[in-house]
């Protein structure tokens, strides 16, 4: 989309809304009026309005279908709702997309009458399967990167926007170095442990990414509530739990190929267990602490999450293996 059409007003794109109820209506009438409507267009959403035509919430077909068809819409739908104004642009629906992932943002005039939405598929202007969880995801994510090109296009401030950041990574890399060089004495002794340092950084690493994506999910919700956050967590660090068993047993196993014995193999296997496990709660926990600094987790958190796994997980590794093998 370029930035022309992006400064169109929201008024001239909305599309009218064919799923519309009065909110004094019953439910069993809400779905009798769908019925006789010849509706050509993809249902997203279904909106309340009063006798004045004014938004006054929204309903999911979940409710819909689900409710007691004695029930009045207005009992149902969800008061809060997340609107535009006809003067406000499309750039403006892309930042409310991005912040609410929603499917659809309905527009209001000035005296908040329904006149029509804006769908996510028109501003990205390519074609969504709305059942498709990893679509939407992933169109979601599409926008955020088209707000961040826009709002950094010049070349400088690309690189002031992403180089603090990359500093990360070296400042991990030198407190690795200075980490290795204080275990010396059993890397000299036993040499199979730095041949598998690179593996097991990589596999920290990884986990540690796949958890900030799952944080990154939660904080898209348009409410953050931290009782979700705790649940989401500490299934999370479950399944995580589990792959570091697998992995840590899976990769200490193949170690006694190179002929050092047991006791080495399990210094591996289990420092690979504690270091990916340790890396899912910085993976979860650090998104949303850059969150409630106000700062850009999107961007911040790999580095910063990469840089903390990194160190941690060298100073883990070679720390249990001068523990069990010194």
């Amino acid at each position: 989309m370029t930035d022309h059409d992006l400064q169109r007003y929201a008024g001239e794109c909305a599309l009218p809304v064919e799923t519309v109820f009065f909110q004094k209506a019953s439910v069993a009438e809400a779905l009798a009026s769908l019925r006789k409507k010849p509706i050509q267009q993809k249902i997203i959403y279904f909106y309340a309005v009063d006798d004045a035509y004014k938004l006054s919430g929204v309903v999911s077909t979940r409710q819909l279908l689900l409710a007691d068809p004695n029930q009045k819409v207005e009992d149902i739908m969800q008061s809060a709702v997340v609107k535009m104004g006809v003067s406000q642009t499309l750039k403006e629906a892309m930042e409310l997309f991005a912040v609410h992932p929603l499917l659809a943002l309905p527009v209001v005039d000035k005296e908040d009458k329904l006149v029509g939405a804006i769908d996510v598929q028109m501003v990205m202007q390519e074609p969504l399967n709305v059942s498709d969880e990893r679509s939407r995801y992933d169109v979601f994510q599409m926008i955020g990167i088209t707000l961040e090109e826009k709002k950094h296009s010049s070349l400088f401030q690309g690189y002031l926007q992403r180089m603090p950041w990359l500093l990360c990574n070296v400042f991990s890399g030198l407190i690795c170095a200075v980490i290795s060089r204080f275990f010396e004495v059993v890397l000299a002794k036993v040499l199979i442990l730095a041949f598998f340092i690179p593996l097991v950084l990589t596999l920290s690493e990884s986990t540690s990414m796949q958890s900030v994506a799952q944080s990154l999910l939660l904080l898209h919700r348009p409410r953050f509530s931290w009782k979700a956050f705790k649940l989401r967590a500490i299934r999370e660090w479950q399944v995580v739990v589990l792959i570091a068993l697998s992995l840590g047993t899976i990769v200490g196993a193949f170690s006694l190929l190179w002929g050092d014995g047991f006791l080495p193999a399990v210094a591996i296997g289990v420092g690979i267990i504690a270091g990916v496990s340790t890396s899912a709660i910085f993976g979860i926990g650090v998104p949303v602490f850059l969150n409630r600094l106000h700062l850009d987790p999107k961007v911040a958190s790999g580095p910063v999450v990469l840089m903390i796994v990194d160190m941690l997980t060298t100073a883990i590794y070679l720390g249990i293996a001068t523990w069990w093998l010194l």
